[in-house]
């Protein structure tokens, strides 16, 4: 692990997203908290608790080196005290895919610690096909 030491939540995120760019484990690593409280949701994956559970995938999406490019849109920052939610839409494209992909909602949530502000949840899914206005009923 390195010593990245994250100031703001907008740095760890900074430093979330040029870790995956990059399939780079270590920084990776360093944006996270070390808890047991973990959450990762990939698209479309089952959800991953805990530590080891969540890099074991990250080591496994990094193996082939960085393949992907990133890059986000915020759409909600909000902080309460030590914990702080980023709401971003991702855009990644595979390196020398000009096809565009639709962009990924993701939920960030990082947490200030003794070491600084670390992700403690990350979800991300794709974005919906269908429009949603004020009448519409989801639950």
């Amino acid at each position: 692990m390195t010593n990245n030491e994250f100031e703001t939540p907008a740095a760890a995120e900074a430093a979330f997203y040029k870790a995956l760019e990059a399939a780079d484990t270590a920084l990776m690593q360093a944006v996270w908290d070390e808890g047991p409280d973990l959450v990762c949701v990939h698209p479309m994956w089952p959800e991953l608790h805990g530590h080891r559970a969540i890099f074991a995938a990250w080591r496994r999406m990094f193996a082939a080196g960085p393949h992907l490019t990133v890059s986000t849109v915020p759409v909600l920052q909000r902080r309460d005290g030590d914990l702080a939610t980023h709401v971003v839409h991702e855009q990644l494209g595979l390196r020398g895919d000009d096809n565009q992909q639709p962009p990924v909602v993701a939920t960030n949530v990082y947490r200030h610690t003794a070491a600084g502000w670390r992700m403690i949840l990350h979800h991300a899914s794709p974005t919906p096909t269908v429009t949603i206005d004020e009448d519409t009923v989801l639950h």
